[in-house]
Parts: C-alpha cells; structure tokens; sequence
C-alpha cells in the first residue's frame, strides 16, 4: 500500500462512516415523503434527490478505493473512473431536473445546485489525475472536495426536504 495512502487511513475511515450515514438518513427523509418523489410534476425534486444521493455515494466510494492496499496511482485511477461513472447519471439527472416545472419556488436554486455540482466533478477529476501522477496536494484537494461533497449534500439535502414538505403537504 502507498504510504501516503496509509497516512490517510484515519480520514477515510470517518469518510465512509459520514457518508454511509448520511446516505441512510437520506433514504429515511425520501420514504417519509415517497408521495411528493412519485408525482409527476415533481421531476425536478427527483433529479435533485438523485444528485444527492450519487453525492454521498461517490463519497462512500471514495473512502473505500483509499482504504484498499493500492499504490496512488491504482488508486488516482480509480478515481478517474469514479468521477467519470458518476457524471453520467449527474448529467441525466441535471438534464431532466433543469426541464422540469410547475414545483412553485425559485429555480435559480436548483440551477445553482447543478452547476455547483458539474464544478465539484471538474475540480474532482483533477485532484484524481493529480493522484494518478503521484502529487502529493492532489490528495488534499481530494480530500476537501470529499468534504465539501458531504456538506454540499447536507445543505441539499436540508432544501430538498423542505420542497417536499412544501410541494407534498404533510406526511401520512
């Protein structure tokens, strides 16, 4: 295993516990208002619950590939795929969430979610060449693109259930 890998083994594990609880309590928030997720003129609270939830995904990823015995260019690969994987279902999602209407609140919010969101991929792909090729602050700014996709899903997470209340009414 890379040493600077291991030197790291600490914030990967708190990476992946963040983000696998983060994920679950996602899950808990969308089948309370699973009503609001299925009503067609809801598209855009889907794709944004999509998003959400490939965020924290791509981060419980992230921790595991750097919790594996690799050396840092394996593991910058890895990333590269990673990032590239998941920007597909996020253009999908953008794609149909920025079409979307009839929700009844500012789209420039959502607009600002995706574009942060093509950003934080952008910024990622780079820090994950910069592992490939054995730089040593491309795993810092992994590292804090890691942490700023977890926060990034907190705060997204927090508008896209207060929509659902708003857009669903109250939960039966």
């Amino acid at each position: 295993m890379s040493e600077d890998l291991v030197l790291w083994h600490d914030f990967n594990v708190a990476l992946v516990t963040a983000a696998a609880g983060l994920l679950g309590l996602l899950f808990v928030a969308l089948s309370i208002h699973i009503r609001a997720l299925n009503d067609q003129r809801n598209a855009e609270l889907r794709s944004v619950a999509r998003t959400v939830f490939l965020g924290y995904v791509v981060a419980l990823a992230f921790g595991f590939f750097a919790l594996l015995p690799q050396s840092l260019t394996t593991f910058g690969l890895e990333l590269i795929a990673l990032n590239v994987a998941a920007l597909v279902p996020f253009a999908g999602a953008a794609r149909s969430g920025l079409r979307a209407t009839g929700v009844g609140y500012d789209r420039r919010v959502t607009m600002g979610q995706f574009a942060a969101g093509f950003v934080l991929i952008a910024i990622s792909l780079t820090g994950a060449i910069g592992v490939t090729v054995g730089e040593l602050w491309a795993i810092y700014l992994s590292a804090g693109i890691a942490i700023l996709s977890l926060l990034w899903g907190v705060f997204n997470t927090w508008e896209l259930i207060f929509r659902m209340q708003r857009v669903g009414g109250p939960a039966d």
